[in-house]
Protein backbone atom coordinates (compact mmCIF):
# COMPACT_ATOMS: atom_id res chain seq x y z
CA UNK A 1 0.00 0.00 0.00
CA UNK A 2 0.90 3.57 -1.13
CA UNK A 3 1.84 5.87 1.97
CA UNK A 4 -0.87 8.88 2.81
CA UNK A 5 1.69 11.20 2.01
CA UNK A 6 3.44 9.96 -1.16
CA UNK A 7 0.26 9.46 -1.67
CA UNK A 8 -1.34 12.84 -1.25
CA UNK A 9 1.71 14.39 -3.25
CA UNK A 10 1.47 12.59 -6.03
CA UNK A 11 -1.99 13.95 -6.08
CA UNK A 12 -0.37 17.31 -5.75
CA UNK A 13 1.64 16.89 -8.75
CA UNK A 14 -1.41 15.15 -11.12
CA UNK A 15 -3.70 18.36 -10.56
CA UNK A 16 -3.18 21.20 -13.10
CA UNK A 17 -3.30 24.69 -11.56
CA UNK A 18 -5.86 26.07 -13.53
CA UNK A 19 -7.00 29.69 -13.93
CA UNK A 20 -9.99 31.94 -15.15
CA UNK A 21 -8.81 33.94 -17.85
CA UNK A 22 -10.83 36.38 -19.39
CA UNK A 23 -9.74 37.58 -23.16
CA UNK A 24 -11.04 40.93 -24.65
CA UNK A 25 -9.86 41.14 -28.09
CA UNK A 26 -11.73 43.53 -30.32
CA UNK A 27 -10.57 43.90 -33.94
CA UNK A 28 -12.88 42.55 -36.42
CA UNK A 29 -9.93 41.23 -38.62
CA UNK A 30 -9.22 37.57 -39.62
CA UNK A 31 -5.40 38.34 -39.29
CA UNK A 32 -5.70 39.71 -36.04
CA UNK A 33 -7.56 37.28 -34.35
CA UNK A 34 -5.57 34.32 -34.98
CA UNK A 35 -3.04 34.43 -32.99
CA UNK A 36 -5.13 35.20 -29.69
CA UNK A 37 -7.51 32.08 -31.43
CA UNK A 38 -4.35 30.27 -31.19
CA UNK A 39 -3.02 30.53 -27.56
CA UNK A 40 -6.67 30.49 -26.35
CA UNK A 41 -6.75 27.23 -27.94
CA UNK A 42 -3.99 25.96 -26.05
CA UNK A 43 -4.67 27.57 -22.38
CA UNK A 44 -7.83 25.46 -22.67
CA UNK A 45 -5.88 22.41 -23.24
CA UNK A 46 -4.09 23.27 -20.69
CA UNK A 47 -6.74 22.47 -17.92
CA UNK A 48 -7.65 26.90 -17.58
CA UNK A 49 -11.03 28.18 -17.79
CA UNK A 50 -11.45 30.82 -20.93
CA UNK A 51 -14.15 33.78 -21.17
CA UNK A 52 -13.29 35.28 -24.78
CA UNK A 53 -14.83 38.06 -25.78
CA UNK A 54 -14.05 38.41 -29.89
CA UNK A 55 -15.66 38.44 -33.23
CA UNK A 56 -14.29 35.16 -33.89
CA UNK A 57 -14.75 31.73 -32.11
CA UNK A 58 -12.28 29.04 -31.92
CA UNK A 59 -12.84 26.24 -34.10
CA UNK A 60 -13.56 23.10 -32.43
CA UNK A 61 -13.77 24.46 -28.74
CA UNK A 62 -17.54 25.34 -28.67
CA UNK A 63 -18.58 21.87 -26.51
CA UNK A 64 -15.63 22.45 -24.06
CA UNK A 65 -16.97 23.69 -20.56
CA UNK A 66 -13.41 25.47 -20.03
CA UNK A 67 -14.88 27.78 -22.77
CA UNK A 68 -17.37 30.36 -23.00
CA UNK A 69 -17.77 32.28 -26.12
CA UNK A 70 -19.25 36.37 -26.38
CA UNK A 71 -19.92 36.59 -30.15
CA UNK A 72 -19.44 40.04 -31.08
CA UNK A 73 -18.84 39.29 -34.82
CA UNK A 74 -21.44 41.64 -35.88
CA UNK A 75 -18.64 44.25 -35.96
CA UNK A 76 -17.52 42.84 -38.73
CA UNK A 77 -19.93 45.42 -40.59
CA UNK A 78 -17.83 48.83 -39.66
CA UNK A 79 -14.90 46.77 -41.71
CA UNK A 80 -16.49 47.76 -45.07
CA UNK A 81 -15.16 48.18 -48.70
CA UNK A 82 -17.54 51.38 -48.51
CA UNK A 83 -15.76 54.60 -47.17
CA UNK A 84 -18.11 55.67 -44.38
CA UNK A 85 -17.99 58.10 -41.05
CA UNK A 86 -18.12 54.79 -38.73
CA UNK A 87 -16.52 51.99 -40.57
CA UNK A 88 -12.72 51.10 -41.64
CA UNK A 89 -12.08 51.07 -45.67
CA UNK A 90 -8.76 48.98 -46.43
CA UNK A 91 -9.55 48.73 -50.20
CA UNK A 92 -7.25 51.65 -51.26
CA UNK A 93 -3.58 52.58 -51.22
CA UNK A 94 -3.02 54.98 -47.94
CA UNK A 95 0.07 56.93 -46.26
CA UNK A 96 0.44 56.92 -42.48
CA UNK A 97 -0.95 60.12 -42.32
CA UNK A 98 -4.54 59.08 -44.39
CA UNK A 99 -4.29 55.87 -42.23
CA UNK A 100 -4.06 57.87 -39.13
CA UNK A 101 -7.72 58.15 -40.20
CA UNK A 102 -9.44 55.18 -39.50
CA UNK A 103 -8.70 55.21 -35.72
CA UNK A 104 -11.47 57.06 -34.87
CA UNK A 105 -13.84 54.17 -36.52
CA UNK A 106 -11.33 52.04 -35.21
CA UNK A 107 -11.66 52.99 -31.32
CA UNK A 108 -15.43 53.30 -31.55
CA UNK A 109 -16.18 49.76 -32.88
CA UNK A 110 -14.79 48.22 -28.89
CA UNK A 111 -17.82 50.69 -27.77
CA UNK A 112 -20.37 49.29 -29.78
CA UNK A 113 -18.86 45.43 -28.60
CA UNK A 114 -19.43 46.51 -24.57
CA UNK A 115 -22.73 48.08 -25.63
CA UNK A 116 -24.27 44.83 -27.07
CA UNK A 117 -26.84 42.97 -25.84
CA UNK A 118 -24.27 39.73 -26.16
CA UNK A 119 -22.05 41.31 -23.76
CA UNK A 120 -24.26 43.20 -21.50
CA UNK A 121 -25.63 38.84 -20.99
CA UNK A 122 -22.25 38.25 -20.23
CA UNK A 123 -21.42 40.98 -17.89
CA UNK A 124 -24.93 40.12 -15.94
CA UNK A 125 -24.25 36.32 -15.53
CA UNK A 126 -20.82 36.73 -14.62
CA UNK A 127 -21.91 39.28 -11.72
CA UNK A 128 -24.70 36.79 -10.96
CA UNK A 129 -22.08 34.29 -10.74
CA UNK A 130 -19.80 36.36 -9.25
CA UNK A 131 -17.03 34.89 -11.31
CA UNK A 132 -13.51 35.96 -10.07
CA UNK A 133 -10.51 36.09 -13.05
CA UNK A 134 -7.35 35.50 -12.47
CA UNK A 135 -5.83 37.26 -15.06
CA UNK A 136 -7.39 39.74 -18.47
CA UNK A 137 -5.65 39.30 -21.91
CA UNK A 138 -6.51 42.29 -23.76
CA UNK A 139 -5.93 43.60 -27.31
CA UNK A 140 -3.07 46.06 -26.85
CA UNK A 141 -4.53 49.05 -28.93
CA UNK A 142 -7.84 48.68 -27.21
CA UNK A 143 -6.16 49.46 -23.59
CA UNK A 144 -8.19 52.23 -22.95
CA UNK A 145 -11.06 50.11 -22.70
CA UNK A 146 -9.45 47.51 -20.52
CA UNK A 147 -9.57 49.50 -17.38
CA UNK A 148 -12.95 51.07 -16.97
CA UNK A 149 -14.47 47.26 -18.63
CA UNK A 150 -12.13 45.00 -16.94
CA UNK A 151 -12.73 46.77 -13.17
CA UNK A 152 -16.86 46.03 -13.89
CA UNK A 153 -16.04 42.66 -14.63
CA UNK A 154 -13.45 41.43 -12.65
CA UNK A 155 -12.52 44.06 -9.74
CA UNK A 156 -8.04 44.09 -9.82
CA UNK A 157 -7.07 41.46 -11.82
CA UNK A 158 -3.97 41.68 -13.39
CA UNK A 159 -3.78 42.99 -17.10
CA UNK A 160 -1.69 41.61 -19.85
CA UNK A 161 -1.74 43.38 -23.39
CA UNK A 162 -1.41 41.36 -26.25
CA UNK A 163 -0.08 42.94 -29.73
CA UNK A 164 -0.72 40.89 -33.11
CA UNK A 165 1.32 44.18 -34.30
CA UNK A 166 5.48 43.96 -34.81
CA UNK A 167 5.43 46.90 -32.05
CA UNK A 168 3.32 49.86 -29.96
CA UNK A 169 4.38 52.54 -28.83
CA UNK A 170 2.38 53.50 -26.35
CA UNK A 171 2.36 50.37 -24.36
CA UNK A 172 6.40 49.79 -24.73
CA UNK A 173 6.80 53.53 -23.31
CA UNK A 174 4.97 52.55 -20.16
CA UNK A 175 6.31 49.59 -19.67
CA UNK A 176 9.89 50.87 -19.54
CA UNK A 177 10.68 49.99 -22.75
CA UNK A 178 11.12 53.24 -24.35
CA UNK A 179 11.66 52.84 -28.05
CA UNK A 180 14.58 54.95 -29.53
CA UNK A 181 13.13 56.21 -33.15
CA UNK A 182 16.72 56.84 -34.10
CA UNK A 183 16.99 53.39 -34.08
CA UNK A 184 13.45 51.55 -34.52
CA UNK A 185 11.57 52.60 -37.15
CA UNK A 186 7.25 53.60 -37.43
CA UNK A 187 5.68 50.71 -38.10
CA UNK A 188 3.76 52.73 -40.76
CA UNK A 189 7.02 54.07 -42.73
CA UNK A 190 9.20 51.84 -44.96
CA UNK A 191 12.52 52.55 -43.46
CA UNK A 192 15.12 49.89 -41.47
CA UNK A 193 16.75 50.22 -38.69
CA UNK A 194 19.92 52.22 -40.51
CA UNK A 195 18.21 55.31 -41.17
CA UNK A 196 19.56 58.54 -42.50
CA UNK A 197 20.03 61.68 -40.59
CA UNK A 198 16.84 63.28 -42.62
CA UNK A 199 14.80 59.90 -41.86
CA UNK A 200 15.66 59.85 -38.26
CA UNK A 201 14.17 63.51 -38.29
CA UNK A 202 11.39 62.55 -40.08
CA UNK A 203 10.99 59.34 -38.22
CA UNK A 204 10.83 60.81 -34.74
CA UNK A 205 8.26 63.72 -35.51
CA UNK A 206 5.94 61.33 -37.34
CA UNK A 207 6.13 58.57 -34.80
CA UNK A 208 5.28 61.21 -32.12
CA UNK A 209 2.54 62.91 -33.90
CA UNK A 210 0.91 59.71 -35.09
CA UNK A 211 1.07 57.77 -31.94
CA UNK A 212 -0.09 60.37 -29.88
CA UNK A 213 -3.27 60.94 -32.08
CA UNK A 214 -3.77 57.46 -31.99
CA UNK A 215 -3.88 57.75 -27.54
CA UNK A 216 -5.93 60.78 -27.60
CA UNK A 217 -8.53 59.26 -30.20
CA UNK A 218 -8.58 55.83 -27.99
CA UNK A 219 -8.68 57.50 -24.65
CA UNK A 220 -11.29 60.02 -25.74
CA UNK A 221 -13.46 57.11 -26.78
CA UNK A 222 -12.72 55.17 -23.38
CA UNK A 223 -14.02 58.21 -21.81
CA UNK A 224 -17.32 59.01 -23.27
CA UNK A 225 -18.03 55.01 -23.17
CA UNK A 226 -17.18 55.09 -19.81
CA UNK A 227 -19.43 58.05 -18.56
CA UNK A 228 -22.04 57.17 -20.68
CA UNK A 229 -22.15 52.64 -19.96
CA UNK A 230 -20.68 53.01 -16.41
CA UNK A 231 -21.14 56.33 -14.67
CA UNK A 232 -18.56 59.03 -14.01
CA UNK A 233 -16.75 57.45 -11.63
CA UNK A 234 -15.41 55.04 -14.06
CA UNK A 235 -13.66 57.83 -16.61
CA UNK A 236 -10.61 58.37 -14.57
CA UNK A 237 -10.02 54.56 -14.90
CA UNK A 238 -9.03 55.58 -17.76
CA UNK A 239 -5.97 57.58 -16.91
CA UNK A 240 -2.95 56.10 -17.07
CA UNK A 241 -4.54 53.42 -18.42
CA UNK A 242 -1.11 52.43 -20.13
CA UNK A 243 0.91 51.95 -16.82
CA UNK A 244 -1.20 49.52 -15.57
CA UNK A 245 -0.71 46.52 -17.56
CA UNK A 246 1.41 44.18 -16.03
CA UNK A 247 3.33 42.32 -18.88
CA UNK A 248 3.00 42.92 -22.55
CA UNK A 249 3.23 39.82 -25.22
CA UNK A 250 4.00 40.29 -28.56
CA UNK A 251 3.27 38.05 -31.37
CA UNK A 252 5.82 38.26 -33.66
CA UNK A 253 9.66 38.43 -32.96
CA UNK A 254 13.10 40.62 -34.48
CA UNK A 255 12.87 38.16 -37.31
CA UNK A 256 9.68 40.28 -38.72
CA UNK A 257 10.92 43.96 -37.50
CA UNK A 258 14.43 44.61 -36.10
CA UNK A 259 16.19 43.94 -32.43
CA UNK A 260 15.32 46.57 -30.15
CA UNK A 261 16.05 46.84 -26.28
CA UNK A 262 12.82 45.31 -24.50
CA UNK A 263 12.62 45.35 -20.55
CA UNK A 264 11.88 42.24 -19.08
CA UNK A 265 8.09 42.87 -19.12
CA UNK A 266 7.78 43.01 -22.69
CA UNK A 267 8.20 39.63 -24.69
CA UNK A 268 8.18 38.84 -27.73
CA UNK A 269 7.10 35.33 -28.24
CA UNK A 270 6.93 35.15 -32.38
CA UNK A 271 4.47 33.76 -33.99
CA UNK A 272 1.70 31.93 -32.21
CA UNK A 273 -0.91 30.80 -35.17
CA UNK A 274 1.58 28.28 -36.96
CA UNK A 275 0.25 25.08 -37.28
CA UNK A 276 1.49 21.74 -39.39
CA UNK A 277 -0.63 22.38 -42.39
CA UNK A 278 -4.05 20.49 -43.14
CA UNK A 279 -4.12 18.06 -45.99
CA UNK A 280 -5.16 19.60 -49.18
CA UNK A 281 -8.54 19.10 -51.30
CA UNK A 282 -7.85 16.70 -53.84
CA UNK A 283 -8.01 19.20 -56.81
CA UNK A 284 -5.80 21.77 -54.82
CA UNK A 285 -3.08 18.86 -54.37
CA UNK A 286 -3.17 17.68 -57.92
CA UNK A 287 -3.10 21.30 -59.35
CA UNK A 288 -0.30 21.89 -57.52
CA UNK A 289 1.46 18.69 -58.08
CA UNK A 290 1.24 19.08 -62.16
CA UNK A 291 3.08 22.35 -61.89
CA UNK A 292 6.30 20.49 -63.20
CA UNK A 293 8.42 24.25 -62.94
CA UNK A 294 6.81 25.90 -60.12
CA UNK A 295 3.72 27.96 -58.31
CA UNK A 296 3.27 31.24 -57.99
CA UNK A 297 0.35 31.97 -54.97
CA UNK A 298 -1.34 35.40 -55.59
CA UNK A 299 -3.10 36.81 -52.15
CA UNK A 300 -3.29 40.01 -50.85
CA UNK A 301 -5.24 38.72 -47.67
CA UNK A 302 -8.09 38.72 -45.71
CA UNK A 303 -8.77 42.66 -45.34
CA UNK A 304 -7.89 44.18 -49.04
CA UNK A 305 -9.73 42.63 -52.01
CA UNK A 306 -8.32 41.74 -55.54
CA UNK A 307 -10.87 42.91 -56.96
CA UNK A 308 -10.02 46.01 -55.73
CA UNK A 309 -6.85 46.49 -58.32
CA UNK A 310 -7.23 48.74 -60.82
CA UNK A 311 -8.39 47.21 -64.15
CA UNK A 312 -5.00 47.79 -65.62
CA UNK A 313 -3.05 46.34 -62.49
CA UNK A 314 -5.34 43.11 -62.80
CA UNK A 315 -4.43 43.18 -67.18
CA UNK A 316 -0.89 43.40 -65.84
CA UNK A 317 -0.72 39.98 -63.32
CA UNK A 318 -2.67 38.17 -65.96
CA UNK A 319 -0.87 39.01 -68.80
CA UNK A 320 2.75 38.14 -66.71
CA UNK A 321 0.95 34.84 -65.60
CA UNK A 322 -0.48 33.83 -68.83
CA UNK A 323 3.41 34.06 -70.51
CA UNK A 324 5.01 32.16 -67.91
CA UNK A 325 7.02 29.92 -69.56
CA UNK A 326 5.70 26.04 -69.56
CA UNK A 327 5.43 24.26 -66.47
CA UNK A 328 4.63 27.08 -64.58
CA UNK A 329 1.44 27.83 -62.79
CA UNK A 330 -0.22 30.82 -60.77
CA UNK A 331 -3.46 30.30 -57.52
CA UNK A 332 -4.94 33.86 -57.69
CA UNK A 333 -7.15 34.35 -54.52
CA UNK A 334 -9.72 36.36 -56.35
CA UNK A 335 -12.91 38.12 -55.38
CA UNK A 336 -14.09 38.79 -59.22
CA UNK A 337 -13.16 35.16 -60.30
CA UNK A 338 -12.93 36.52 -63.80
CA UNK A 339 -10.24 35.56 -65.48
CA UNK A 340 -9.66 34.53 -69.40
CA UNK A 341 -11.37 31.17 -70.12
CA UNK A 342 -7.71 30.44 -72.46
CA UNK A 343 -5.93 30.70 -69.41
CA UNK A 344 -5.55 27.47 -68.56
CA UNK A 345 -2.69 28.03 -66.12
CA UNK A 346 -4.23 30.76 -63.54
CA UNK A 347 -6.34 28.84 -60.93
CA UNK A 348 -8.59 32.09 -58.71
CA UNK A 349 -10.92 31.17 -55.90
CA UNK A 350 -12.48 33.29 -53.35
CA UNK A 351 -10.42 31.97 -50.38
CA UNK A 352 -7.49 29.22 -50.40
CA UNK A 353 -6.09 27.15 -47.35
CA UNK A 354 -2.81 29.39 -47.17
CA UNK A 355 -1.01 27.64 -44.94
CA UNK A 356 -1.35 24.34 -46.58
CA UNK A 357 -0.77 25.77 -50.16
CA UNK A 358 2.45 27.81 -49.14
CA UNK A 359 4.13 24.59 -47.39
CA UNK A 360 3.63 22.52 -50.94
CA UNK A 361 7.29 22.34 -52.46
CA UNK A 362 6.16 23.49 -55.81
CA UNK A 363 5.34 27.01 -54.50
CA UNK A 364 8.11 29.52 -55.62
CA UNK A 365 6.93 33.15 -54.52
CA UNK A 366 4.37 34.51 -52.84
CA UNK A 367 2.90 37.56 -54.05
CA UNK A 368 1.30 39.30 -50.79
CA UNK A 369 0.33 42.50 -49.41
CA UNK A 370 3.06 42.36 -46.69
CA UNK A 371 0.70 41.66 -43.35
CA UNK A 372 2.65 40.43 -40.87
CA UNK A 373 0.48 37.15 -40.71
CA UNK A 374 1.35 36.17 -44.19
CA UNK A 375 5.21 37.48 -43.51
CA UNK A 376 5.10 34.95 -40.87
CA UNK A 377 3.56 31.95 -42.53
CA UNK A 378 5.89 32.73 -45.96
CA UNK A 379 8.80 32.27 -43.21
CA UNK A 380 8.01 29.34 -41.95
CA UNK A 381 7.45 27.79 -44.89
CA UNK A 382 10.67 28.99 -46.94
CA UNK A 383 8.62 31.22 -49.68
CA UNK A 384 10.43 33.74 -50.69
CA UNK A 385 7.89 37.18 -51.15
CA UNK A 386 6.85 39.75 -53.47
CA UNK A 387 5.38 42.34 -51.09
CA UNK A 388 2.78 45.15 -52.06
CA UNK A 389 2.40 47.19 -49.31
CA UNK A 390 -0.98 49.57 -49.33
CA UNK A 391 -1.56 50.42 -45.31
CA UNK A 392 -0.56 50.25 -42.02
CA UNK A 393 2.48 48.04 -40.84
CA UNK A 394 2.50 46.10 -44.57
CA UNK A 395 5.05 49.42 -45.87
CA UNK A 396 7.47 48.05 -42.35
CA UNK A 397 7.34 44.38 -43.39
CA UNK A 398 7.82 44.56 -47.07
CA UNK A 399 10.72 46.89 -46.05
CA UNK A 400 11.88 44.35 -43.77
CA UNK A 401 11.71 41.67 -46.31
CA UNK A 402 13.78 43.56 -48.82
CA UNK A 403 16.09 44.38 -46.24
CA UNK A 404 16.60 40.61 -45.08
CA UNK A 405 17.19 40.10 -48.73
CA UNK A 406 14.06 37.61 -48.71
CA UNK A 407 11.61 39.10 -51.33
CA UNK A 408 11.32 42.02 -53.58
CA UNK A 409 9.11 45.59 -53.23
CA UNK A 410 6.27 46.36 -55.72
CA UNK A 411 4.14 49.75 -54.93
CA UNK A 412 0.87 50.17 -55.59
CA UNK A 413 1.48 52.63 -58.32
CA UNK A 414 4.04 50.79 -60.14
CA UNK A 415 1.04 47.95 -60.90
CA UNK A 416 0.39 50.13 -63.55
CA UNK A 417 3.31 49.56 -65.50
CA UNK A 418 3.62 45.43 -66.86
CA UNK A 419 7.20 45.80 -66.89
CA UNK A 420 7.50 46.97 -62.87
CA UNK A 421 5.48 43.84 -62.37
CA UNK A 422 7.54 41.39 -64.27
CA UNK A 423 10.61 42.63 -63.19
CA UNK A 424 9.71 42.35 -59.65
CA UNK A 425 8.44 38.52 -59.88
CA UNK A 426 10.47 37.72 -61.67
CA UNK A 427 13.56 38.91 -59.72
CA UNK A 428 11.83 36.73 -56.84
CA UNK A 429 11.29 33.65 -59.01
CA UNK A 430 14.83 33.23 -60.29
CA UNK A 431 16.40 34.17 -57.49
CA UNK A 432 18.19 31.87 -56.30
CA UNK A 433 20.04 33.84 -53.53
CA UNK A 434 16.79 35.22 -52.45
CA UNK A 435 15.70 31.33 -52.07
CA UNK A 436 19.10 30.70 -50.15
CA UNK A 437 18.29 33.83 -47.92
CA UNK A 438 14.79 32.87 -47.24
CA UNK A 439 15.90 29.17 -46.79
CA UNK A 440 18.22 30.39 -43.25
CA UNK A 441 15.60 32.37 -42.55
CA UNK A 442 13.38 29.76 -41.95
CA UNK A 443 15.31 27.43 -40.08
CA UNK A 444 15.84 30.29 -37.46
CA UNK A 445 12.19 30.83 -37.39
CA UNK A 446 11.21 27.46 -36.90
CA UNK A 447 13.30 27.10 -33.83
CA UNK A 448 12.20 30.28 -32.27
CA UNK A 449 8.21 29.41 -33.00
CA UNK A 450 8.98 25.91 -32.38
CA UNK A 451 8.49 27.06 -28.03
CA UNK A 452 5.85 30.64 -28.88
CA UNK A 453 2.65 29.13 -27.34
CA UNK A 454 4.58 27.44 -24.18
CA UNK A 455 6.07 30.61 -23.53
CA UNK A 456 3.57 33.04 -24.29
CA UNK A 457 1.54 30.11 -21.90
CA UNK A 458 4.05 30.23 -19.25
CA UNK A 459 3.48 34.18 -18.69
CA UNK A 460 0.21 34.16 -18.53
CA UNK A 461 -0.30 31.77 -15.86
CA UNK A 462 2.68 33.32 -14.67
CA UNK A 463 1.02 36.91 -14.29
CA UNK A 464 -2.00 34.85 -12.78
CA UNK A 465 -0.24 33.02 -10.37
CA UNK A 466 1.72 36.06 -8.62
CA UNK A 467 -1.43 38.78 -9.12
CA UNK A 468 1.14 40.98 -12.04
CA UNK A 469 4.22 41.76 -12.89
CA UNK A 470 5.66 44.64 -10.77
CA UNK A 471 8.60 42.45 -9.99
CA UNK A 472 9.54 42.86 -14.01
CA UNK A 473 8.77 46.55 -14.16
CA UNK A 474 11.89 48.60 -14.72
CA UNK A 475 12.53 52.02 -13.68
CA UNK A 476 12.37 53.62 -16.57
CA UNK A 477 8.28 52.96 -16.87
CA UNK A 478 8.42 55.98 -14.62
CA UNK A 479 10.52 58.50 -16.19
CA UNK A 480 10.74 61.15 -18.97
CA UNK A 481 12.20 61.49 -21.93
CA UNK A 482 14.68 63.79 -20.82
CA UNK A 483 16.07 61.09 -18.01
CA UNK A 484 15.86 58.46 -20.24
CA UNK A 485 18.46 60.27 -22.48
CA UNK A 486 20.14 61.73 -19.93
CA UNK A 487 19.45 65.25 -20.82
CA UNK A 488 19.16 66.29 -17.65
CA UNK A 489 22.71 65.28 -17.02
CA UNK A 490 24.18 66.53 -19.69
CA UNK A 491 22.69 70.11 -19.44
CA UNK A 492 24.19 69.89 -15.88
CA UNK A 493 27.44 68.54 -16.84
CA UNK A 494 27.25 71.61 -19.74
CA UNK A 495 26.06 74.16 -17.23
CA UNK A 496 28.41 72.92 -14.48
CA UNK A 497 31.58 73.24 -17.40
CA UNK A 498 30.63 76.42 -18.56
CA UNK A 499 30.34 77.64 -14.75
CA UNK A 500 34.24 76.68 -14.52
CA UNK A 501 35.31 77.75 -18.14
CA UNK A 502 33.94 81.15 -17.14
CA UNK A 503 35.00 81.65 -13.82
CA UNK A 504 38.80 80.55 -15.20
CA UNK A 505 38.35 83.00 -17.68
CA UNK A 506 36.89 85.93 -15.55
CA UNK A 507 40.08 84.51 -12.77
CA UNK A 508 42.77 85.06 -15.37
CA UNK A 509 41.37 88.07 -16.39
CA UNK A 510 41.32 89.56 -13.07
CA UNK A 511 44.95 88.56 -12.46
CA UNK A 512 45.77 89.69 -15.80
CA UNK A 513 44.62 92.98 -15.13
CA UNK A 514 46.26 93.26 -11.54
CA UNK A 515 49.55 91.77 -12.88
CA UNK A 516 49.24 94.29 -15.67
CA UNK A 517 48.42 97.73 -13.57
CA UNK A 518 51.00 96.77 -11.02
CA UNK A 519 53.77 96.72 -14.54
CA UNK A 520 52.78 99.42 -15.35
CA UNK A 521 52.94 101.39 -11.79
CA UNK A 522 56.56 99.92 -11.58
CA UNK A 523 57.40 101.46 -14.74
CA UNK A 524 55.82 104.98 -14.27
CA UNK A 525 58.00 104.73 -10.99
Amino acid sequence: MIPRYILGCLLVCCVAEGFKILVIYPSPAFSHQRPIMALTEYLVQKGHELYVVSPNPVPGLGQNSNYTYVDVSFSYKYFSDEKKEDTVTTQEDMSKWAFAEIFKPLANIAAAQFRSEAFMQFQRRIESESVSFDVVIVETIFTPYACPVTRKLTGSAPIISMSTLSMINSAEESLGSIPHSSFVPSLLSDYTDRMSLWQRIENWISDRYIYNGFKDTMEAAARRFSVETYGPEFESLVDGCWKKISLSLIASNSLFFYPRLLGPNVIEVGPLHLKPPKKLPKDLQDWLDGAEKGVIYFSMGSNFKSKSLSKTARANFFKFFEGLPPGYRALWKDEAQNIPKHASNILTREWFPQESILAHPKVRVFITQGGLQSFQEAVHFGVPMVGIPWYGDQASMVSKMVDAKIGARLLPKELESFEKVKTAIESVLHGESILENMRKYSAISRDLSSIALEEATFWVEHVARHGGADHLRPSTADTTLLQFFCLDIIAVILAFTLTIILLFYYLCNFLFRVFLGKSAKAKAA
